[in-house]
């Protein structure tokens, strides 16, 4: 029987212009990309864990600190998406922004603590880390 002998595909990505200039080379067999988002619906984005000390879920609602915290954010930056953990981990609140270096996890952080209290929650004891694309209950401080 005939067949066709592959020469490319994979799980490598096609085109990932956000983050690595465009196409891969098929005969790399090591998948140089690994641990590099792709997006292919938009911008590059810049990934950041938040952890508010206390439990975000319970700052979600009217005029909550996650309210009040996307709002500061979106000053400056745009928020992609984010995600807010419904357990007291560490990083119990995870975003993504763009465009990139609108922030970094140090002015993020900066920016979070200069709210001080907000509806009983304080944010100045907030901690922003860089955590790369994760959800936000698997973002904890040793990841």
């Amino acid at each position: 029987m005939a067949y066709i002998t592959l020469v490319s595909g994979g799980s490598q990505p096609v085109f990932a212009t956000d983050t690595l200039n465009g196409p891969q080379l098929s005969a790399n067999t090591a998948y140089a990309p690994a641990g590099t988002p792709v997006n292919f619906a938009g911008p590059k984005l810049d990934f950041f864990g938040v952890g508010l000390g206390n439990s975000a879920f319970n700052q979600a609602g009217v005029n909550g600190a996650l309210q009040t915290i996307l709002q500061t954010i979106q000053q400056t930056a745009t928020v992609a998406f984010y995600q807010v953990d419904n357990t007291n981990n560490t990083v119990d609140f995870s975003l993504a922004v763009y465009p990139t270096a609108a922030y970094t996890a140090a002015t993020l952080q900066a920016a979070i603590q200069g709210l001080g209290n907000v509806n009983g929650c304080n944010v100045a004891a907030a901690t922003v880390t860089n955590v790369g694309f994760r959800l936000a209950s698997t973002a904890t401080s040793a990841s």
